[in-house]
């Protein structure tokens, strides 16, 4: 009898975060022994998919079981896969972020296993829009999408295929082994009847797809040992040709046996995904941090690449300080781990330590450059984080608007103008704030907000109406109140009202447990309406589960046509998932029994949601990190904070406020709601910038020099124009980032400078409205070469970026309005960049302002090489 061919291959999944922190060193040298077992009895092969921040331990902790591994894989028997830096569920994370998970992740998988990875396979669940494009611009050339349920319960379409075609978001394609009925999890058990069912006769090339946790130890349920015995059984079945492989080879052979019309295309649209997470818990508490760090470090990037192009004195020793800043990164990059977020009460508390360590890092440098720079200004300054010119509160409660320019600063003193005053008139219960064209109105009495109206519509045309506020949570079965208690007292000052409302105790007096914090008020620059909720710790934990969690509706007046949500660098409609399902433990998370809940119309918002009227005007709200909504009758809800029994005992909020803005509008364009996000995150993390903010002891190169004022009152590295991109970040690789890629395009440009660009300019753009243009960078001085390039940085046919790939011409530039009166050494300097319709573009500069200034240190030796062989006297530099 012909035996029918059968494609096997096996993803062993393990980390050292969590895993090695509570198991013990002999996690990973454990997994990889366990592997080599299960390898060297059955002939199976697979991959491998540690996070790479566990390779690194494994060089330092347990170098002979890393060369065992790197053995493992030269011969073949397992691919590296997935290789995100610290496997994070992508989708609740920072854009910027997400590509630093690979980028890393990728270089040093090549430096540590021999190998660049090439396959894209998380087990836990990783998908958004632009996935697809990220991976491709790394250099990915295949992908599995079969993730694990373990403590989450995540679903993407079921499809009848070995092979699909995975498409995201901007166009861009890889070949996937799909989510199907082959798919087979660590147990043993889910081998039964699997070979007896419809694809295994149904597929001309079926292929089983089955995740491992292989750990040899007692306290643990996958070993080697367990699975042997049907996994030789599934290898000697006399009916099947088994065949197998990893993931990359399964994926070329099935390419090469199957017509290209009969691979299906799928783009999986987020109403057809659900993360199976309980998103919400303890307040977002883990990817909000996340989010907050991420900007953090971007800001202390681009603060450092501006100042390096102003020459000496630097704020650091070096020209940039890559090391700190990659580090910063690291530190981050492991913290946004799954199990830190889906396991926080069982190891997130290390995942706060590590974020605490990123962003002490980007304080540090991002607070001695800002001191720097205001000592060569010689007046207070004030910096924009963001991409574009923007307008920023400054000056404490007094507050004056400064105009700033991209990644720029601008000195308080010159550049700040006065913000109107806000208004406030009171009608019965009701009361009206006012400023700048925009009003708020807040029933004090029931805790509603009743109205907002911006400068383009009148009052009633768009109005948030009630009950937003209305919050409620399920708490020992019972449907709870938090504001029921009404408001102790309301306060009117500084253009902010102010409400207190107290749990009723059990006589029914507002003194009970508890007691929330919640404002209303519009900013000085009149961006919107501003509502932030503070003192959530202090009530009663809701029961378990997301049906349970406390949520505030957010209803308009109006009929809503359609809805926009955005995740990472991506915004699209929206409508809610189908009936979802999600687990939970009744004890001990590891032995007891487990029950679902079911879920519906469940919406993921990374940062924005935007509600639509038919006619495109709407109401867009804007939040600092509550990312789970759900779709109601009249309009969403979003959760405020959730509790997961996974957690155990743990259920912490923290004591950060929660923050939401408020903004009627016309039509508008999806480029206008991510500036509008981006602008609101950067103004929570920095409220406002006073003279004399900056409280660094000082830099960390400048020795005891003198520091005069060389610097101008306003600049910045860049300006962007044109197209619908915007600029996401704005930093400096060191050569550490081309090791191991030869067209890194960094290579070249130290060539044609003969070793003086050693740190070149790389600036991140999303296109975020789907239409083709081309966005226009100027620059300070000459630009010596630039080159669109992947992610990475490399340039040329073959990079992941193809024809998409190449180099820039150069050419003069008027200076931007901001500069006209500015003198830069060589002028401006432009480069003209075509972007796809939401493309993530890449583009590498060589500044020569920016280009390192190396001080003659030769001609000063006799500062250190002769001062100890004469006498006092005749030491250099005495004191007379």
């Amino acid at each position: 009898m012909r035996k029918r061919p059968l494609y096997y291959t096996f993803g062993n999944h393990m980390h050292w975060v969590d895993m090695q922190w509570l198991w013990g060193y002999d996690v990973l040298p454990g997994c990889v022994e366990d592997m080599r077992a299960l390898i060297d009895a059955t002939g199976a092969r697979g991959n491998v998919n540690f996070d790479v921040v566990g390779y690194e331990k494994m060089a330092a902790e347990s170098p002979q079981a890393l060369a065992q591994l790197r053995q493992v894989v030269a011969q073949g028997g397992a691919e590296p896969v997935g290789c995100s830096y610290g496997q994070p569920y992508g989708l609740f994370h920072g854009g910027e972020s997400n590509v630093r998970q690979f980028a890393f992740g990728v270089r040093s998988t090549q430096r540590l296993l021999g190998q660049r990875p090439r396959s894209f396979w998380e087990e836990e669940f990783y998908l958004f829009d632009q996935l697809p494009q990220i991976l491709r611009r790394c250099g990915y050339t295949g992908a599995c999408l079969f993730f694990q349920w373990t403590w989450h319960t995540p679903e993407i379409p079921l499809e009848s295929a070995s092979l699909i075609t995975w498409e995201g978001i901007d166009g861009s394609r890889l070949p996937a082994l799909p989510r199907n009925a082959l798919n087979v999890h660590q147990w043993p058990e889910d081998f039964d009847g699997l070979l007896d069912q419809g694809l295994i006769t149904e597929l001309a090339h079926p292929a089983i797809v089955q995740w491992l946790e292989l750990m040899p130890s007692r306290d643990w349920m996958c070993r080697s040992e367990i699975l042997l015995p049907r996994l030789a059984e599934l290898i000697d079945d006399p009916r099947f040709d088994v065949r197998a492989r990893t993931v990359g080879a399964m994926i070329r052979e099935l390419a090469e046996q199957t017509p290209p019309d009969a691979v299906p295309t799928r783009r999986y649209h987020p109403d057809q995904v659900w993360h199976g997470l309980t998103l919400g818990k303890n307040a977002d508490r883990h990817p909000r941090q996340s989010r907050a760090v991420e900007r953090q470090i971007l800001e202390a990037e681009a603060i450092s690449a501006a100042a390096g192009l102003l020459g000496r004195p630097y704020p650091s020793w070096d020209v940039y300080p890559a090391w700190e800043l990659d580090e910063a990164w690291r530190e981050l990059l492991a913290a946004q781990h799954h199990d830190n977020h889906e396991c926080e009460g069982l190891c997130g508390f290390v995942g706060y330590q590590q974020m605490d360590k990123a962003e002490s890092i980007a304080r540090e440098v991002h607070g001695r450059t800002h001191k720097m720079l205001e000592l060569r200004v010689g007046e207070p300054i004030a910096c924009n984080g963001c991409g574009w010119t923007r307008r920023r509160a400054v000056g404490g409660r007094s507050a004056g608007l400064a105009t700033i320019p991209p990644f720029g600063y601008a000195a308080i003193g010159t550049s700040a103008s006065s913000a109107e005053a806000a208004s406030s008139v009171q009608d019965g219960p009701i009361r009206t704030l006012r400023r700048g064209g925009w009003s708020v109105s807040v029933d004090v009495e029931r805790v509603w907000i009743t109205q907002v109206c911006s400068p383009t519509h009148a009052a009633g045309a768009l109005a948030a109406g009630a009950p937003l506020l209305d919050l409620r949570q399920i708490v020992s079965g019972e449907v709870d109140y938090p504001l029921a208690g009404g408001v102790a007292s309301v306060d009117e000052r500084d253009g902010i009202i102010t409400l207190i409302v107290s749990r009723p105790n059990e006589a029914g007096a507002a003194d009970g447990p508890g007691c929330l914090l919640i404002t209303v008020s519009i900013p000085e620059d009149a961006s919107g309406v501003t509502l932030t909720i503070d003192g959530l710790a202090g009530l009663a934990r809701p029961d378990p589960g997301l049906g349970a969690a406390l949520r505030m509706p957010v209803e308009p007046a109006f009929e809503i046509g359609s809805i926009r949500a955005d995740s990472p660098f991506a915004i699209e409609a929206v409508e809610g998932s189908g009936p979802v399902r999600r687990k939970y433990p009744t004890g001990d998370w590891m032995t007891s029994e487990q029950w679902f809940e079911t879920l519906e119309r469940s919406i993921v918002s990374h940062a924005l949601l935007d509600l639509l009227a038919p006619d495109g005007a709407g109401l867009l709200v804007l939040h600092d990190g509550a990312q789970q909504w759900f779709r109601t009758e009249r309009g969403v809800e979003v959760v405020l904070s959730a509790y997961d029994p996974w957690d155990e005992a743990r259920y912490q909020i923290g004591d950060a406020a929660l923050a939401f803005r408020l903004i009627p509008h016309g039509p508008m364009r999806d480029v206008e709601r991510a500036r509008l996000a981006h602008e609101f995150a950067h103004e929570r993390d920095q409220p406002r910038a006073t003279a004399g903010a900056s409280r660094h002891p000082g830099p960390a190169g400048g020795g005891g020099a003198p520091i005069h004022r060389t610097a101008p009152p306003v600049f910045a590295p860049i300006e962007i124009g044109g197209g619908n991109a915007l600029c996401h970040a704005f930093y400096r690789d060191s050569p550490k980032s081309g090791e191991g890629l030869p067209e890194w395009a960094g290579h070249e440009m130290r060539r044609r400078s003969d070793g003086s660009c050693t740190h070149p300019f790389v600036v991140r753009l999303v296109e975020w409205n789907a239409e083709p243009g081309e966005v226009l960078l100027k620059f300070p001085g000459q630009i010596a070469a630039a080159a669109k390039t992947n992610l990475m940085g490399e340039v040329g046919p073959g990079v992941g970026g193809g024809s998409e790939t190449f180099w820039l011409e150069p050419e003069a530039a008027e200076p931007p309005e901001w500069a006209s009166g500015l003198r830069i050494d060589g002028g401006w300097s432009q480069v003209r960049v075509p972007l796809g319709p939401r493309e993530i573009g890449t583009v590498l500069v060589d500044l020569v302002l920016g280009r390192k200034q190396w001080r003659d240190l030769d001609a000063r030796r006799d500062v250190w090489a002769t001062i100890h062989r004469g006498d006092e006297s005749s030491a250099t530099g005495e004191r007379q």
